[in-house]
Order: C-alpha cells, then sequence, then structure tokens
C-alpha cells in the first residue's frame, strides 16, 4: 500500500532523528521518553502508522536541534540555524556551558566521529584546562561583550568568576580531548587573545599586575602543551603528562596562509553533520541542513589542501609557527614588566 504524502514526510524526518543519535542508542526509547508516550506508540510513530502531530514534531525538533528545512528539497537555499540566546546576566553562562557540554557529550558517543575547526581565534576548549585563563575569557566575554551589570567597575581577578563555570569548562575540555579533531591555523589566530590581554592591562582591568603576568604565563604554557599534542598528533591531558590510547592519533594541526574569516566548526560522526559558526565573540549557532554541511566540509577541505601539516613529523612548520606565537607572547609580556 502506497504511503500518503504526509507519511513519507513522516518517515524522511524519523530517518534524520535517527542520523542524530549514536548507533547503539534506541530511537524508540528516545522518543518515548521525549513525548511521553509508550514504547509501543513511539514504534507506531517511527513506522509511520501514528501521524505525528505539530506539537510532538515541535518537541523533537527543539531537542534535537533541527529544523525542517534539514530533510525537505522544498527549502533549497534555506538554511535554518539554532542558538542559545544569552542575555546581560551572569547566569546565561549555566545554559551556554551545558549546551556545549551536552553536544560534545553527544558526538562523544558515536563510535566513529570527527571535529573539523577553521580557527579565525584560539578554539575555546584549549582555554578550559587552566582554571585562571578561563576565568580570564569569562570575565572578558561577561564584562565587555555582553556588558553585565554586576561586573561594571569590577577589574579582573580569577576569584572573581563562580568555580561552577570553572568546573563546566574543565569538563568540556576533557571531552574534546577524546574526539579526533582537525584544526586549522592562521598567524591570525592568536592575535585576538593577545589584544584582549593589552588592552585589560592599557586600561587598568586586571586587579595588580600579577594577574596580568599569570594570564600571559597560562597563554603560553598552553601553546607549549599545543606544541607537544601537534608532535605527537595526540591530545592528552596535560595534568597527567602522557598520552592516553583513547587519544592516540586523534589530532592534526595545520597552518592556513589564507585568511579564514570566521571561527567554522564541522561535526562528523556516522551519518550525522552539524555545522557551527560563530556570532557576537564567543557564541555560536548550529544546523545539521545536509546541503550545507556538504558545502562547509568541501570548503575546510580545500582550506586543508592550501595549508602546511604542522603535526606528526612537520617539526620544522611546527617549530617556526610556535616560535612566532611565543615571540609574539614575550612582546607583551615586555610591555607589562
Amino acid at each position: 500500500m502506497k504511503k500518503s504524502p504526509a507519511t513519507s514526510v513522516q518517515l524522511e524526518f524519523i530517518k534524520r532523528l535517527r542520523d542524530l543519535i549514536p548507533s547503539s542508542h534506541s530511537l524508540a526509547d528516545e522518543i518515548a521518553d521525549l513525548l511521553q508516550v509508550s514504547n509501543d506508540s513511539a514504534y507506531r510513530r517511527i513506522r509511520g502508522d501514528t501521524a505525528l502531530t505539530l506539537d510532538e514534531v515541535s518537541i523533537l525538533c527543539k531537542h534535537y536541534r533541527i529544523s525542517l528545512d534539514t530533510f525537505s528539497s522544498e527549502f533549497t537555499g534555506t538554511v535554518t540555524f539554532s542558538y542559545r540566546p544569552l542575555s546581560n546576566s551572569e547566569d546565561a553562562f549555566d545554559a551556554y556551558f551545558q549546551s556545549i557540554l551536552s553536544d560534545l557529550k553527544k558526538i562523544r558517543a558515536f563510535p566513529e566521529r570527527e571535529i573539523i575547526y577553521a580557527a579565525e581565534d584560539i578554539p575555546i576548549f584549549h582555554y578550559y584546562q587552566f582554571p585562571e585563563l578561563t576565568a580570564f575569557k569569562i570575565f572578558y566575554w561577561t564584562k565587555s561583550v555582553l556588558n553585565v551589570p554586576s561586573f561594571e567597575g569590577k577589574k579582573f581577578r580569577p576569584d572573581i568568576i563562580d568555580k561552577r563555570f570553572i568546573g563546566y569548562a574543565r569538563e568540556i575540555f576533557d571531552n574534546y580531548v577524546a574526539i579526533p579533531s582537525t584544526e586549522i591555523w592562521n598567524e591570525e589566530t592568536m592575535s585576538g587573545m593577545l589584544k584582549s590581554i593589552e588592552f585589560y592591562w592599557e586600561s587598568g582591568l586586571f586587579a595588580d599586575k600579577s594577574v596580568a603576568m599569570l594570564i600571559i604565563d597560562q597563554l603560553s604554557q598552553m601553546l607549549a602543551y599545543l606544541q607537544k599534542q601537534a608532535e605527537h598528533s595526540s591530545k592528552f591531558i596535560p595534568a597527567e603528562g602522557k598520552k592516553n590510547a583513547e587519544f592516540e592519533n586523534n589530532f592534526n594541526l595545520y597552518n592556513s596562509e589564507v585568511m579564514i574569516g570566521n571561527n567554522c566548526i564541522l561535526v562528523l560522526a556516522e551519518n550525522y553533520k552539524a555545522g557551527y559558526l560563530s556570532y557576537h565573540t564567543f557564541n555560536s549557532m548550529v544546523t545539521s541542513n545536509a546541503q550545507y554541511c556538504e558545502e562547509t566540509e568541501q570548503w575546510l577541505k580545500n582550506l586543508i589542501r592550501k595549508s602546511v601539516l604542522m603535526s606528526g613529523v612537520a617539526e620544522k612548520q611546527r617549530y617556526r609557527f610556535f616560535k612566532t606565537a611565543q615571540e609574539a607572547i614575550d612582546k607583551l609580556r615586555a610591555k607589562i614588566v
């Protein structure tokens, strides 16, 4: 018996949902839980025997952060992004960090997964291994970007940031380390962070000189760790001081001579693809639109082909890149000393 057009659309929608979860997870269990129906009712919806209501579609789209244009050819040329709105309230960061952590845990659950990151700025994950460096980034975002009223007139010191945010950040870092990734940097990738530190110093926004020096020293240490990871083509937890078997050969680092333009992230996991774009300095919006993700993947592959590999055996290229980066840090340090 031929399915009705409405049911055909529903089956395509269900197929899209299957692609969004690891193969080890039960789609029926997830739908039953989200829609608060029995597993039998969930299976009827999966088979197309029971039509999904508009309310149910809305619930599923919201949970999986997708829209109808992700699978319908009628929306060619139209891409819908979802995002986590941020207010000028410190509490907005709670949802912000939990959203990032949730996405990383979801990606990590796939047996086959990869993150490709074209980095106009230093990927935030690297900051999160250092509590004080993390605190500085959060303070900068809350005070200088969001203009949170409670930070008005305050100067930066690490203990001004709620410790729960530092905990979220560390958990985010630990999950990112476990996911194979390719990062594409260029000579300008570090400039944003250096300018932020210099601006805060010249504006008298550090509590004292020792705090500014601590942030500079941790930035230098972060780059040293990154250089070591690139050398081994593997991420690792710095505190452990060694590679973990789970993270073996899971890191590629490239230096692009082509201007990147913006922070762009592509997630590849089994049949699932998602593209993230940065906006408003540090926030991001995401889509799983198939055509958009395919074009983004092609753009990233072209960018990689025009870039120089710095991980693995590329000792000369790696040394030059990080030497230049450390010299830029030393130059900033000299201004403060």
